[in-house]
C-alpha cells in the first residue's frame, strides 16, 4: 500500500510539472462556431493550466515598482517568509522573516530594523487558462486568497462550476470555484511576473 501511495504521489508531481497538452486530454465544452467555453464541468471540476496571470486592477508600472522593492528587501539578507527557519536559528532571539515577522514563541512583530516588507498589491486578477487545447479568460469577481500575481506561468489549478460570461466565454472566479494545485513546467520558469511586465513596458533589464 505504501509503495502504491508513493507511485501515485510521483505521478501527481509529474502532472503538476508537465505541459498540460502533453499530460491531459482536453475536457472543456466549447461552442463550435466561436470556440468559446460554454460551460464548466461539474464536480469535482477540471484541472487547467495558467498560461497568463496579471493584475488588471493595478497599473503595470506600480506593480513593477512593488516587485523591485520586494526583491531589494529580500536581497538584503532577510530570510524570506516562505522559507522555514534554519535549525540553528536562536529561538530566544526570534526568527526574522521577509514579512518583517520576528517569531519568539507567540510573539510576532511586523517590522525588521524599522522597515516593513513591501507587499505586492492585489487588485483584480485576470487569468488565461487552458486545458491543453482551448484557451479562455477568467477574472476575479471577489478576491481569491489562493491566487496571486506571483503564481508561476504553468501552475495547475482545479476549477469547478462557475458563471461563464457570454459572448466572450470569460469565467467568473470566486473563492469557492478555484483551487491552486501548484507546479511549474521548466519551459516557463524564465517568464516571471517581473520579466513579463518589463516586456510590456519595454523596460530593459537593469
Amino acid at each position: 500500500m505504501q509503495h502504491l501511495e508513493t507511485q501515485i504521489r510521483l505521478v501527481y508531481e509529474q502532472l503538476l510539472h508537465s505541459e498540460i497538452s502533453a499530460s491531459c486530454h482536453p475536457t472543456l465544452e466549447t461552442d463550435p462556431a466561436t470556440a468559446t467555453v460554454v460551460r464548466m464541468p461539474g464536480p469535482p471540476g477540471v484541472v487547467l493550466q495558467i498560461q497568463e496571470i496579471m493584475d488588471i486592477g493595478i497599473s503595470k508600472f506600480a506593480m513593477w515598482e512593488a516587485l523591485k522593492e520586494k526583491e531589494d528587501f529580500e536581497q538584503r539578507g532577510i530570510r524570506p517568509s516562505y522559507m522555514a527557519p534554519e535549525e540553528n536559528d536562536d529561538n530566544d532571539s526570534g526568527v526574522f522573516t521577509a514579512q518583517g515577522t520576528q517569531t519568539t514563541g507567540s510573539t510576532q512583530q511586523d517590522v525588521v530594523d524599522g522597515e516593513r516588507e513591501p507587499k505586492i498589491p492585489h487588485g483584480m486578477l485576470k487569468l488565461v487558462l487552458t486545458d491543453g487545447k482551448t484557451r479562455f479568460s477568467a477574472v476575479e469577481m471577489q478576491p481569491v486568497p489562493q491566487l496571486s500575481a506571483l503564481l508561476p506561468v504553468g501552475t495547475k489549478v482545479l476549477v469547478g462550476a462557475g458563471q461563464i460570461l457570454q459572448p466572450t466565454g470569460t469565467l467568473c472566479l470566486l473563492p469557492g470555484n478555484i483551487q491552486v494545485l501548484g507546479g511549474s513546467p521548466a519551459q516557463y520558469q524564465e517568464f516571471t511576473l517581473r520579466s513579463r511586465i518589463e516586456k510590456m513596458l519595454d523596460i530593459k533589464k537593469q
